[in-house]
Formats: structure tokens, C-alpha cells, sequence
């Protein structure tokens, strides 16, 4: 921290001198500090000051060793004072999420979130439907580490966790909910789909809000492997070991992966439910030209919007404002108008 305590000085990198707003994490005192507007980037000392958010922050109890976060919120009392902490009956237990009941009761948003993080991460989410008056629910899944005893060891790739946001459906339809949406960045976006085409109460599932989504499985490991110098065959052999019984087990896999099942844009007009597509053109772990060929795919259905340069699901991050916009813009066009 600088000797005003206004800013906080953080080593820089691609991700510490993006534009927006983020979340530094202090692991030893357990403390987050919000910050902001960059005031000063050192190249050749390597660091960047940022601006201190008091609201939210606790800057004094940072130690010298953090962790950069693009989660903003860190407790879902930041996002609305008024939630409940409730369990989900899902297959294997009960399955820990938080309930954010609005005036709109018929209305429920569920929000996923994607691999290697936690429903956390999708405050940032809660907080861009707030305005909408909508009911929220953010439930967790079975590798999610607050699951206990913890179910799965490993991603599924969205391919067995679609059935605990199902039963989250399933929990919503029985507390009064009429129509869904649901809201899926990363895999989650794997997720919204999938429970979107098996669900029980599909019926009720009236539209998709996706961020920097997972639409073909295949496409995303290609590009990482790109992005990675791994060899195109490398990249191909995975996944065909994947696909096989013997070789998932060894992973801990509870099954082997269906990349078809996986794979929304190479069969057309697969996407039979109205989707909005948030994705920032810069994003370099599920590149945006992955969205693009998933809305070519399904026309009728998908909106894609472009958003300002920003990381994998950190579009919100980038501009809160632009996010938000439209985001409401299209619920309130394509749910609560037309289907009201």
C-alpha cells in the first residue's frame, strides 16, 4: 500500500494493469480490498498502483504476499443485504447455495458458474440483474469444494454437473417459479445449455445469459493447445482418450467426455431457446470467434453483443456499466416484455 493509503501498489502483469475494477486477496489475514482506476504503471520496476475502494475493503490488514481476483463483492451480503443461505436437495445431498428473493417471485435467475472457481464469482452477475427485480438463486455443484462430502474431483466439463443445476430448477419451480433464466459464464455456459435441453422443467426456461461461454468443448481445448504450442495431434489424442471409459477412470472421471454433447456449433440450429452472448473479443482462454460460429450456428435464437477488451469472464470487470446495459436491455426486451 502507498503511504497516503489510498492506493495499492501490486506487482504488474497482463492482469493487474487491465482497466476496471478487481479484487486483491490477502490469504493469510483472509481480507479482500477492492481497487480501481490505475494511477501509475512502473515498467521497469515492474508494478502498478491502483486506487483503493474503501467501500467493501479492509487495505489495512493486506500482508505483503496477495492474490489477484476479478470477484469484486467477496460476500453476497455486498451485492443485497437481504439473502438466505439454503441447501438444494440434489442426487447426492444437499447441496449449499444462496437465495437473493426479490419483489419478482415468477421470475428466477440461476446463476452457474464455471470450472476451478466458485459460486463467488458470480456475485458480480447477481449484482448486474439487481435492477430487474428478479429473484436469484447461486447454487453450487458437485466438485465445487464447499460440497460436502466433496462428489467429484474432478471437471466434468459441465457434462454431469448440468444435473445439480437441475435439481437448482427443480428447487426454484417449488418455491413458486414460473419462468428461468439461466446464467451461465464459462462453463457454466456448457451448463445453461445442457440443462437447457434436458431438464425436467424445461418447459420453464425461458431464456440463456451466457459469458464468455464454453459452446464447443472441442473448439475451446484446440485453441488452448494453440495458445499453449501444443501440437494440434496433441490436443486431438486428449480428447480422443477422453472419449474412452478406461482412460476417464483413470482421471477420476465418473464417465468418459461426449464432446458431441458437448458442441453447439457445429450442428445447426441446435439452440432451440433464447440466448443472449456476452463476450469480449479479446478473450484469449475461450476466444470470441468461438461465440461468433455459435450464433452463425443458431441465427433464430442467439444475440451476440461484443463488449470491451477485457480477460476470460472478466467483461463485467472492464465496464460494469456497458455490462449491465446490456444485459437488462436484452432481458427486459426479450423476457419480461414480449413474454409478459
Amino acid at each position: 500500500m502507498t503511504d497516503d493509503g489510498q492506493r495499492i501498489r501490486i506487482d504488474l502483469d497482463d492482469y493487474t494493469k487491465a482497466p476496471g475494477d478487481f479484487g486483491v486477496f490477502d490469504p493469510v489475514t483472509e481480507t479482500y480490498t477492492r481497487v480501481g482506476e490505475i494511477t501509475l504503471i512502473n515498467e521497469d520496476q515492474k508494478y502498478v498502483e491502483r486506487q483503493i475502494d474503501p467501500i467493501g475493503s479492509a487495505p489495512g490488514l493486506l500482508g505483503p504476499i496477495v492474490d489477484w481476483t476479478p470477484d469484486v463483492f467477496f460476500e453476497p451480503s455486498a451485492v443485497r443485504e437481504h439473502y438466505e443461505e439454503v441447501d438444494v436437495p440434489t442426487g447426492y445431498g444437499a447441496a449449499p447455495a444462496w437465495l437473493f428473493e426479490a419483489e419478482n417471485t415468477e421470475i428466477w435467475v440461476i446463476h452457474i458458474h464455471g470450472s476451478w472457481t466458485d459460486r463467488s464469482i458470480m456475485l458480480r452477475d447477481v449484482h448486474a440483474f439487481s435492477s430487474l427485480g428478479l429473484t436469484s438463486l447461486v447454487p453450487t455443484f458437485r466438485s465445487d469444494a464447499e460440497v460436502t462430502p466433496r462428489q467429484a474431483e474432478s471437471s466434468h466439463l459441465g457434462q454431469t454437473e448440468w444435473r445439480d443445476v437441475d435439481s437448482a430448477v427443480s428447487y426454484a419451480v417449488a418455491r413458486g417459479a414460473r419462468r428461468i433464466i439461466l446464467s451461465g459464464w464459462s462453463m457454466g455456459g456448457t451448463i445453461a445449455l445442457l440443462t437447457s435441453e434436458r431438464s425436467a422443467h424445461r418447459d420453464r426456461i425461458v431464456g440463456l445469459v451466457l459469458v464468455g461461454p464454453v459452446t464447443s468443448w472441442r473448439k475451446a481445448i484446440a485453441a488452448g493447445a494453440v495458445r499453449a504450442g501444443v501440437p494440434a495431434i496433441g490436443a486431438g489424442l486428449v480428447m480422443g482418450l477422453l472419449q474412452v471409459s478406461a482412460f476417464a477412470t483413470m482421471l477420476g472421471l465418473e464417465e468418459p467426455i461426449d464432446f458431441d454433447a458437448l458442441d453447439w456449433v457445429d450442428e445447426a440450429n441446435r439452440v432451440a431457446v433464447p440466448t443472449l452472448v456476452l463476450h469480449s473479443t479479446a478473450d484469449q482462454e475461450v476466444p470470441w470467434e468461438i461465440s461468433a460460429a455459435f450464433h452463425r450456428a443458431n441465427p433464430a435464437t442467439v444475440t451476440l453483443i461484443s463488449l470491451p477488451e477485457a480477460h476470460h469472464t472478466q467483461e463485467w470487470n472492464a465496464s460494469p456499466s456497458s455490462f449491465t446495459n446490456e444485459l437488462t436491455n436484452w432481458v427486459t426486451k426479450t423476457i419480461l416484455t414480449e413474454q409478459s
